[in-house]
Order: C-alpha cells, then sequence, then structure tokens
C-alpha cells in the first residue's frame, strides 16, 4: 500500500513495509513498520504498536525531526480499516508461527528455551495437584547439539487463572541421570520436595518424557545450526 504525507513544504509518496514476530508466545502486540520513499531512497522504521502508538526501532538510529513529524503523522491519520488489517496480519504472523516455529526460533548455545515455544504444537503439559492445589511445571532444554549436559529445568507454578503472568515458585534442574537427580533433590525444601514428589505421582512418566524431549530439542538444535541464524519476522504479503 502506499502512503501520501503531505506539510506545508513537502510532499513525498512512501510505500508501506511491514513485519512481524512470529513467535506466538510473544505479545509484543505491534508491527515493524518501514515508510519507503522509493524515489530518494529513504527508509524510515519504527514501531507501531496497536494501542495507536509508535515507538523508535530498537538499536537503529534515532529517527530526525522531519522523519518524527512523518511518523506522527503516520500514526495520526492511519485509517481505522487499516489497523484492522494490520492487526489480522498481526494474528496471521502468529498462526504462521505456530505452525513454523523454526520461523522464529534462534539458535544461542548455553540458553535454555521453553519446551513448548520449541513445540506450540505438543499438547501434553505437566499439569498436576497437590494438597488439592493445582500446579503446573514449565520445561525449558538447551538446544545446542554439542552440549552433553543431559538435563532439563524445571520452573514450578500454582496454577492462576486470574494470574497471567507470575514468577515460579521455585526452579529444578532434572538430571536424566537419575543419581544425580537424588543429589539435586536433596538441595529442596520440604515444601519444595512436596510439591516435586506430586508431579511424579501424577506423571509417573516424566523421566521418559523429559528424555523423549531433550532428544527432540538436541535434534532441533542440529536442524537450526544446519540452516542458519532465523530472525523472527515475517514479511506480509
Amino acid at each position: 500500500m502506499t502512503f501520501r504525507f503531505e506539510e506545508e513544504n513537502y510532499q513525498n509518496v512512501y510505500v508501506l513495509e511491514d513485519y512481524y514476530c512470529t513467535n506466538p508466545f510473544c505479545d509484543c502486540n505491534h508491527a515493524t513498520v518501514s515508510l519507503y520513499d522509493e524515489e530518494r531512497g529513504r527508509r524510515i522504521s519504527f514501531l507501531l504498536n496497536f494501542n495507536k502508538t509508535h515507538s523508535p526501532f530498537p538499536n537503529q538510529p534515532k529517527l530526525g525531526s522531519l522523519e518524527t513529524e512523518i511518523v506522527k503523522g503516520f500514526v495520526k491519520n492511519l485509517r481505522e480499516e487499516v489497523w484492522t488489517l494490520l492487526r489480522q496480519r498481526y494474528l496471521e504472523a502468529k498462526g504462521y508461527g505456530e505452525r513454523n516455529p523454526m520461523s522464529y526460533l534462534v539458535f544461542e548455545p548455553g540458553r535454555y528455551v521453553n519446551y513448548m515455544e520449541m513445540f506450540p504444537k505438543n499438547n501434553l503439559l505437566l499439569d498436576f495437584s497437590c494438597d488439592e492445589q493445582k500446579y503446573f511445571a514449565e520445561d525449558s532444554y538447551e538446544m545446542d547439539p554439542r552440549n552433553n549436559s543431559k538435563d532439563a529445568r524445571l520452573a514450578f507454578y500454582k496454577f492462576d487463572p486470574k494470574e497471567d503472568k507470575q514468577p515460579p515458585l521455585f526452579n529444578y534442574t532434572y538430571f536424566l541421570d537419575e543419581k544425580l537427580r537424588e543429589e539435586e533433590d536433596k538441595k529442596l525444601g520440604q515444601d519444595e520436595l512436596n510439591v516435586l514428589v506430586a508431579l511424579n505421582q501424577f506423571i509417573p512418566n516424566l523421566a521418559d518424557i523429559v528424555k523423549s524431549r531433550y532428544k527432540q530439542v538436541k535434534q532441533l538444535g542440529k536442524e537450526l545450526m544446519e540452516t542458519g541464524p532465523k530472525t523472527g519476522i515475517a514479511t506480509a504479503k
């Protein structure tokens, strides 16, 4: 689409280019917008937030005063049907990412990544109960196939439908080696240990699940190494 910006002493036509984060677990709620002046070869990039504000594009030089006025004018005059279109493209990008996690995953050695972020189609959640209280655990893995750590990082939470984001109750390193797990168990307090025992009782094949996911993640890491880094940005067509 094209956008014409007119002010007292200048008139330019810009081509609007929009890009979107495809990570379905990222609530960024914005589009990355570039206004490209083909005649002058000038590009103005910024974040267009869906609360009808704008933000600077990260790690880029600060916009000049003229460019800032152009962005302000663009946001102010953007028609409601265009906002609706951009929001729809945002949702489509998130849906694409859910079907194609390779579009947003980035290979970062040493970083543990939530399993569901790597495999969003998997619907096996680590939910369980302890003393009539519902809990869930999130498992994260280091995807570098060259790292033979053989562990997962578990974060435990109380289930609270009213609380969208909450800090974990505690974290636990789940070693694939049972003897190492026993040593890790000794570091827990009694309340934490009770929750961990409840998880194992509720999901008796937990060790098999973690081992299987560990192998999946390492294979994914190998594929990412071979294909190179991804930006996690989708271009609207």
